[in-house]
C-alpha cells in the first residue's frame, strides 16, 4: 500500500541554496570591488590636493619672504642727495673765492646766497619727503606682511579641515565595510538557518510517514488477528 503523497515531485533544496548563494555571493563581491575603487579614487584625489596644496604654500612663502630681501638688498639712496649739497658748498667755495675779486658786485653776492638758501630748501623738503615715503613703505610692508601671515594662517586652518574631512570619510567607509561583512554574515546565518528548518521539516514528515506505516501494520496485524480467530 503505498503512502499518500508519495508521487509529488519536490524541488530540490541543494539546488536552490546554491543558487541563492551564488546570487548573494556576487552582490557580496561587487559590493566590495565598488568600495574598493571608491577609496581608492578618494585617496588618489587627497594626495593630488595635498602636494597642490604644499606647492602654494612653499609659493606663498616665497612671496612673502621676497619683499623683504629686496628691501634689505636696495642701495641706499640717502646719497642721491649729496651732490646737491656738494655743489652747494663747491659753489659756496667758489663765491666765497671770488669775493677777492673786485669786480664781483654786492648784488651778485646777495644773488648767490639766495640760491643757496633755495638748494638748502630743497634739499630739506627732498629729505622731508623721502623721510615720509620711507616711513609709508615701511607702514605697507607691515600691513602685507600681516596680510600674508594672515592668509598662510587661513591656509592651515583649511588644510586642518580638509584633513578632517578625509578622515570622516575614511571613517565612514570603515563602518561600510563593517556593515557590509555584517550583513554578508547575517546572510550566512539566515541560509543556515533556512537548512535547518528544512531539514527538520524532512524530518517531521519521514516520521509522519513512519507513523502512517505503524498504523497501517497495527490495522493489519489487529484485521489478520481478528481473521484467525
Amino acid at each position: 500500500m503505498g503512502t499518500p503523497g508519495s508521487g509529488r515531485k519536490r524541488t530540490p533544496m541543494k539546488d536552490r541554496f546554491s543558487a541563492e548563494d551564488e546570487v548573494l555571493g556576487h552582490i557580496a563581491r561587487e559590493a566590495e570591488a565598488r568600495l574598493a575603487a571608491k577609496r581608492a579614487a578618494r585617496a588618489e584625489a587627497r594626495d593630488i590636493r595635498m602636494r597642490e596644496l604644499e606647492r602654494q604654500q612653499k609659493e606663498l612663502e616665497e612671496k612673502i619672504d621676497k619683499p623683504y630681501s629686496d628691501v634689505y638688498t636696495r642701495p641706499a639712496s640717502r646719497n642721491s642727495a649729496t651732490p646737491l649739497s656738494e655743489n652747494s658748498s663747491r659753489r659756496g667755495s667758489g663765491d666765497t673765492s671770488s669775493l677777492v675779486d673786485p669786480d664781483t658786485s654786492l648784488n651778485e653776492l646777495r644773488d648767490i646766497y639766495d640760491l643757496k638758501d633755495q638748494i638748502q630748501d630743497v634739499e630739506g623738503r627732498y629729505m622731508q619727503g623721502l623721510k615720509e615715503l620711507k616711513e609709508s613703505l615701511a607702514e605697507v610692508e607691515e600691513k602685507y606682511k600681516k596680510a600674508m601671515v594672515s592668509n598662510a594662517q587661513l591656509d592651515n586652518e583649511k588644510n586642518n579641515l580638509i584633513y578632517q574631512v578625509d578622515t570622516l570619510k575614511d571613517v565612514i567607509e570603515e563602518r561600510e565595510e563593517q556593515l557590509a561583512e555584517y550583513y554578508r554574515e547575517n546572510e550566512e546565518k539566515n541560509k543556515e538557518l533556512e537548512r535547518q528548518k528544512h531539514m527538520c521539516s524532512v524530518l517531521q514528515h519521514k516520521v509522519n510517514e513512519l507513523k502512517e506505516s505503524l498504523c497501517q501494520r497495527d490495522e493489519l496485524i489487529e484485521v489478520h488477528t481478528h481473521a484467525g480467530k
